[in-house]
């Protein structure tokens, strides 16, 4: 059983916070990553895994979109941010924020990767799907990197 096969066995059944460079190589079609990030979307879609993120990572997929000024896209990533069957996109309440300021020190984190990994901790997921080297796993949840997924 390769990697990929393997980590997506792992995940069903479970809760899955997805980073912001998920969404980008999704939506964007990334040439390297595209292939590896969807099966994932897909486990997601039949229902048998379940996908969160929070606001943040919305805002920052929005980003270039907006930077471009590119309508088309932005309407695009919004429709797919409001597919809730899909995916849960979470808000940030006072207490995540409380946990993020006290993970971003604890894990030397930088304090947007900790306002995901709190998202994360306190939705329940047991794992962040990243390709970000910023995060570590815990005791709390299980870091999946998809570089470490590619060549599988």
């Amino acid at each position: 059983m390769d990697k990929l096969t393997a980590i997506l066995a792992s995940v069903q059944g479970k809760r899955v916070y997805l980073d912001t460079n998920i969404f980008i190589y999704f939506l964007d079609k990334h040439d390297l990553y595209f292939d590896v990030v969807l099966p994932f979307f897909q486990l997601f879609n039949e229902g048998l895994s379940f996908a969160y993120t929070g606001d943040a990572a919305v805002t920052e997929t929005l980003y270039k979109p907006y930077e471009l000024n590119d309508s088309i896209r932005v309407n695009e990533f919004k429709a797919f941010f409001a597919d809730d069957e899909l995916l849960t996109v979470l808000p940030h309440s006072t207490k995540i924020f409380e946990l993020t300021a006290e993970i971003a020190p604890k894990y030397k984190m930088k304090l947007i990767d900790a306002l995901h990994y709190s998202t994360a901790i306190y939705s329940g997921c047991q794992f962040i799907l990243t390709n970000d080297k910023g995060f570590i796993s815990s005791e709390h949840i299980e870091v999946i990197r998809i570089k470490d997924l590619l060549n599988t």
